[in-house]
């Protein structure tokens, strides 16, 4: 960065130390104004606008390449299809799983959970409903006849007893009024009064009639009971549809929750499918993925013919027997290829690197002690060491929270500056190395003194003022560094003149004498 020195007035001097030797020479310089850029230097690194790693969600097998190192290519573009055997065949295994699922579903609605005996339970009710109520009709018609007749035998019998006997109380009357009686010999009228005795038959009748008021009562609790029983099994019917209707849903849900299992199976093994296409995650320029190796027909202790059946032993213990013989074992040849039609993938693996090229940031790392000067928006000049003629601007785009830790516990931060100035012939490319220099302050400032005037004592910056031939320690107070010049702030004004070289030689009180 360019900086604009300070109008100091230099001059050869003679101190002359109170032995009255003569002393080394020093240099002097006057303070004056001037404008202080203060700056953070540290190594940097080119890097995209953007790096978006491209990894293989599945493993598979590189069965098509649709991109070359260096194609320009848009987000979402098809870099490589992979093939995967195993996931087909998970697709075959959901589909069946699915149909299965599907077949077993049908079968059960079709089957039933259990036998249905609501239509058992009803057909019963009806046959209970329909026969008992004709029965017990039946049975109380006819008790009701056995009761009228019963009671009619009874009011009979008492009636024709009655009428006997107003019968032979007229005969007895007539017979007594007549002859009749003494013409017949041995005629006992008393006798003939008396009719025959009914109250046996009468009381056979009454028990009869209440037998068959017994019988009426049994009708009724038959009566009663039948309507419990068809209550009852009304109530069994009705249970007996909501359980089945219950199970029938149930059986549905189940049926239902498998065939939905089996299809978001299916769903997602073919999702993976999907996942066996490889697109761009960005638009820029691609580069294959380097560090694998590939499979190379005669390699490995397999393709060892003639040494001893070596070959054939390794082929019959299998791939990977010998592994880790000095690399004998492999089926590779060792050799970093890109990626290829053929080559093998694992989930996880980097397959490609997408860059977007179309601008650079610099990326720095700043020592702790320096980034506490550093803020977002500062300016930055940057030199590429591959173009050292050329200078290229920037500013501050972002500052780490977290630092980086090196071996000897140091910390240093990232720090991204954005280009916003670059030649039209720098052609840049990742990775280039960097110097820049971050402008924390600049100051235009009334007092300033070269950096050489300055110098540490204890925990304070001094200068020394030459002060009527004499050297003063004069305590300052550091506004900004430059390279070449400091802004101080201190008991000194514009105008007086510092030691600049030697100063480390100089004490407070020695004589100086400056030749002007």
């Amino acid at each position: 960065m360019s900086r604009r020195l300070l109008p100091f007035v230099a001059a050869a001097v003679l101190l002359s130390a109170c032995t009255g030797d003569e002393g080394p020479e020093l240099a002097t310089a006057e303070v004056g104004p001037a404008e202080v850029v203060q700056t953070v230097a540290a190594p940097a690194e080119l890097a995209p606008a953007a790096r978006a790693p491209v990894t293989a969600d599945v493993a598979g097998e590189v069965v098509e390449l649709a991109v070359s190192d260096g194609d320009r290519v848009v987000a979402g573009e098809v870099l490589m299809q992979l093939a995967s055997e195993q996931l087909e065949r998970q697709v075959e295994q959901a589909e069946q799983a699915v149909e299965a699922a599907r077949s077993a579903g049908a079968t059960a609605a079709g089957a039933g959970a259990a036998p249905d005996l609501v239509p058992v339970v009803g057909s019963l009710r009806g046959q209970l409903d329909t026969l008992l109520p004709e029965l017990v009709g039946a049975l109380d018609a006819q008790v009701g006849a056995a009761e009228a007749a019963l009671e009619s035998a009874v009011i009979g019998v008492v009636e024709a007893s009655e009428a006997g006997d107003e019968v032979r109380a007229e005969l007895v009357a007539a017979l007594e009024d007549s002859d009749v009686v003494a013409a017949v010999d041995g005629l006992d009228l008393d006798a003939l009064a008396t009719g025959p005795d009914v109250s046996a038959a009468v009381a056979t009748l009454e028990q009869a009639r209440d037998a068959v008021t017994q019988s009426r009562a049994g009708l009724a609790r038959a009566q009663g009971s039948f309507r419990e029983a068809s209550q009852e099994l009304a109530e069994v019917e009705t249970g007996l549809a909501q359980q089945t209707a219950a199970t029938e849903a149930a059986q549905a849900a189940a049926v239902e929750a498998q065939v939905a299992e089996a299809e978001a199976a299916l769903t997602a093994v073919e999702e993976r499918l999907d996942e066996l296409t490889i697109v761009a995650p960005i638009s820029g320029v691609v580069e294959l993925e380097r560090g694998g190796t590939s499979p190379v027909p005669g390699d490995g202790l397999n393709g060892l013919d003639g040494l001893g059946g070596l070959g054939d032993t390794a082929g019959q213990l299998g791939d990977g027997a010998f592994d880790g013989l000095g690399g004998l074992g492999g089926a590779g040849d060792g050799v970093e290829r890109a990626l290829r039609v053929g080559s093998q993938v694992g989930p996880g693996q980097l397959v490609a690197t997408v860059f977007d090229l179309s601008s650079f940031t610099v990326e720095v790392e700043v020592d702790e002690i320096d980034v506490v000067e550093v803020a977002v928006g500062q300016p930055v000049t940057v030199t590429v060491d591959a173009f050292p003629a050329e200078t290229l601007h920037g500013e501050v785009d972002r500052i780490a929270i977290e630092p980086l830790r090196d071996a000897a516990g140091g910390a240093r931060y990232p720090i991204s500056v954005e280009l916003t100035e670059i030649p039209s012939q720098v052609e840049l490319r990742v990775g280039l190395t960097a110097a820049v220099e971050i402008e924390v302050a600049r100051v235009d400032a009334d007092l300033a003194v070269p950096t050489s005037a300055l110098l540490r004592r204890g925990d304070a910056e001094v200068v020394y003022a030459v002060r009527d031939g004499v050297a003063e320690e004069i305590p300052v107070e550091l506004v900004a560094i430059g390279d070449e010049e400091a802004a101080i702030e201190g008991r000194i004004e514009a105008g007086e003149t510092v030691v600049t070289t030697g100063v480390e030689l100089v004490a407070d009180g020695d004589e100086v004498e400056v030749d002007r």
